[in-house]
């Protein structure tokens, strides 16, 4: 049975995406004087666990996610302003598996209410539903237990993001951005193949690069408005497919060259991809035939200019 991810990710359209953008962009914060900085940890020994599921949802601020050799099965650090957010954690275990929701909610008075309109699991959930505090200064630092098999679903409301995905041992990632700048990376290779990849993004800034490290199978990214950035360079093990639909803006695609591409496009967004050929819909690397591996695209593009690199 297909997952339940990829059916309601597949329910995404382009003028969907168009709605979306104005609700990422609507709304405004009321900057509040005082502050009430505070620290918060949270964290956890491996113990006899085969797996691990994190859904984090961050309002605003900094977010820097890595995977690294620690013997904690996960470590997240916390700074906040108490006048603005509180966290919430919730922590269970279903067998082998254990699951981490970590929160932070921008209206601690009504921080039940918030959480519960949050949950990744409800397929209601798009990105206008993102908590957001634009003008948060905290940070949030996650670190990933690089030996634990580990299933991250990561939303972030607004500010900056680094996801420093290197070597960990994801066997999915699902990440929602509202008004960020956000960047993933996997300057190592995943130590396990991904399912499913799965992006959307609003009104940002994005850039994901060595993403054939990601051993993913199967890429979604979805984006409102902004410039967006897919490096695709790696150690590639396996053929993938993706499938992108962007609103409004400029997309960036560089393929290596020992990659065969062929790109299906659709929508009003003009397309440059040097030496490729067009044939029927399809526009063909010129070792798409000979290539061992290859990756297949699937682009709907609304507004703006896409590029593809590959060499």
């Amino acid at each position: 049975m297909p997952d339940a991810r990829i059916a309601r990710a597949a329910e995404w359209t382009l003028p969907g995406l168009l709605v979306s953008l104005a609700l990422a962009l609507g709304g405004s914060v009321t900057p509040v004087a005082a502050q009430d900085w505070r620290d918060f940890r949270t964290a956890r020994q491996p113990g006899d666990l085969e797996a691990l599921e994190i859904e984090l949802m961050y309002a605003g601020g900094r977010l820097d996610v890595s995977a690294s050799e620690t013997h904690l099965l996960y470590d997240a650090r916390l700074r906040y302003d108490a006048e603005r957010s509180l966290p919430h954690r919730e922590w269970r275990r279903a067998g082998g598996t254990g699951h981490l929701r970590l929160t932070t909610s921008s209206s601690p008075e009504d921080r039940r209410d918030a959480d519960d309109a949050t949950r990744f699991g409800d397929p209601e959930l798009e990105l206008e539903d993102l908590p957001r505090d634009a003008d948060a200064a905290g940070r949030l630092d996650l670190s990933l237990n690089s030996s634990v098999p580990t299933d991250l679903r990561l939303g972030i409301g607004a500010g900056r993001a680094r996801l420093d995905l290197g070597g960990a041992h994801l066997t999915a990632l699902e990440l929602m951005t509202g008004a960020s700048d956000v960047e993933v990376g996997f300057a190592r290779e995943n130590r396990a193949a991904m399912e499913l990849l799965s992006i959307k993004s609003g009104a940002t800034a994005f850039m994901a690069e060595n993403l054939g490290n990601a051993r993913f199978r199967r890429l979604e990214f979805y984006g409102v408005v902004g410039d967006v950035v897919l490096d695709f360079s790696g150690s590639w093990r396996s053929s993938a497919e993706a499938e992108i639909r962007m609103g409004l803006g400029e997309l960036l695609m560089r393929v290596p060259a020992h990659i065969g591409v062929r790109v299906r496009r659709s929508g009003l967004a003009s397309l440059s991809a040097a030496n490729f050929e067009k044939v029927g819909d399809y526009w063909l690397s010129p070792n798409w035939e000979t290539a061992r591996v290859r990756l297949e695209v699937t682009l709907v593009a609304g507004l703006g200019s896409v590029i593809v690199e590959h060499g």
